[in-house]
């Protein structure tokens, strides 16, 4: 990859570098990555204005999709006379784009994100393990929503492990980062976590081993589950603790009780599916679905039942309840979109032979998988961190892979 080497370049490498940190190990860091990235804006306008000619057919598109969200989290305000904070998260998408133009203007050195991953990973793993051990905290989430945390961790686990290189250093990164990633998931309990690290990192192997062959691309699949087997069956495996709740929380609600885990999902859901068949079109208001939940008689006298939430705990369940069929377009947007954006990326880095644009592109399919197969048990824009972190990793490796792809070189420098 070339790129610039000038002052502006060196402090967006530096802030490619810091984003998993700040993410992941860091107190208020997605508020930290934003105000940096908005900063950085400020300071490097000059010569945008040719960047987004430059890469119109990026940009434009992704600017699209945000635009949807936008337009209908503000119509679904003033539809229903809500105060202005209500659209702060969905707002937050305008990450992604600020972040992919500073990447685009400064050209920043794609490596950076690589070195930024071991250390966010094994930083948070150190943080977590103190939480639970000493601590004796059931969900260790560093200084974030559990869940959210755990979707960012298999992300960044997932991009590390699409790094390029084929040399026994590189595949020993890729997988020993992989590793703390679940290392961090297994104590932090996030079932929705666990899954969509399994299931992403099975295309991924064909990423990591480029010319493998079916057969061996077969058995390491075969191995990967069997691991997964043998930590279920390890004595006292929270694995296995969290896996089985899932059957006794289904009986229970079978049995009419929903005041456990997987039981107030199902409930929620069940709420969310009527309120789409009420209000298919306008839904019931932005950020509104906790009406639902505060309207059980149960949550009027209490609060401190787990179906007593805010949202409805999926994207696509979320959406439809609370802004109906254009909402559901309007969030899917934000992952298609750039999920296209990524292919047509990864078929260009193919046709160039270009290693690291590949891992870029693969890398930002594999965000796009993670975070539609979180968000069946989270909402993306539910909080800060989630959202700040989508926008801001999605902008990131757009960025990144169609510089790449613009300048196929390994390493270079640009001359100003």
């Amino acid at each position: 990859m070339v790129f610039r080497a000038t002052k502006q370049a060196w402090l967006a490498s530096g802030l490619v570098l810091a984003f998993p940190v700040l993410l992941l190990s860091i107190p208020r860091g997605a508020g930290i990555f934003l105000g940096a990235v908005v900063l950085a804006m400020l300071l490097g306008w000059r010569g945008m204005g040719q960047t987004m000619a430059r890469y119109r057919s990026l940009l434009v598109p992704l600017g699209l999709a945000i635009l949807a969200v936008l337009a209908v989290s503000i119509a679904s305000k003033l539809l229903f006379g809500l105060r202005w904070s209500a659209i702060d998260n969905p707002t937050r998408a305008l990450l992604a784009l600020l972040t992919c133009l500073l990447v685009l203007r400064h050209r920043p050195d794609s490596r950076m994100l690589w070195y930024g991953i071991p250390l966010a990973l094994v930083s948070c793993l150190l943080i977590v393990a103190y939480q639970f051990l000493v601590l004796h905290d059931d969900r260790p989430a560093a200084w974030t929503q559990p869940i959210a945390f755990a979707n960012m961790v298999a992300a960044f686990g997932l991009i590390g492990f699409a790094r390029p290189g084929h040399l026994r250093r590189d595949h020993a990164l890729a997988w020993g980062g992989l590793a703390v990633a679940g290392a961090v998931l297994v104590l932090n309990g996030s079932r929705g976590a666990w899954l969509s690290l399994a299931v992403t990192m099975v295309p991924l192997l064909a990423v990591r081993y480029r010319r493998i062959r079916l057969p061996a691309f077969v058995g390491m699949v075969v191995l990967l589950a069997a691991l997964a087997g043998a930590l279920y069956a390890l004595p006292g495996s929270p694995v296995a603790k969290r896996v089985d709740l899932v059957g006794q929380d289904v009986a229970q609600f079978e049995a009419g009780n929903a005041d456990t885990s997987t039981g107030a999902r199902l409930l929620i859901w069940q709420m969310a599916a009527k309120a789409f068949e009420a209000h298919p079109w306008t839904g019931i208001g932005l950020g509104q679905f906790r009406q639902l939940t505060q309207a059980l008689p149960a949550c009027q006298v209490s609060r401190s039942h787990q179906f007593c939430l805010e949202h409805a705990h999926n994207d696509v369940m979320e959406a439809l309840a609370t802004m109906g069929v254009p909402g559901l377009v309007a969030v899917m947007s934000i992952f298609l979109v750039p999920a296209w954006l990524f292919f047509r990326l990864l078929g260009q880095s193919r046709r160039q032979a270009d290693e690291r644009g590949e891992c870029l592109a693969a890398a930002g399919l594999a965000v796009v998988m993670s975070s539609l197969i979180g968000g069946l048990t989270q909402v993306t824009m539910a909080h800060q961190a989630n959202i700040v972190f989508y926008a801001g990793v999605i902008g990131l490796l757009l960025g990144l892979a169609a510089v790449q792809a613009k300048y196929p070189r390994a390493d270079g420098v640009e001359n100003p």
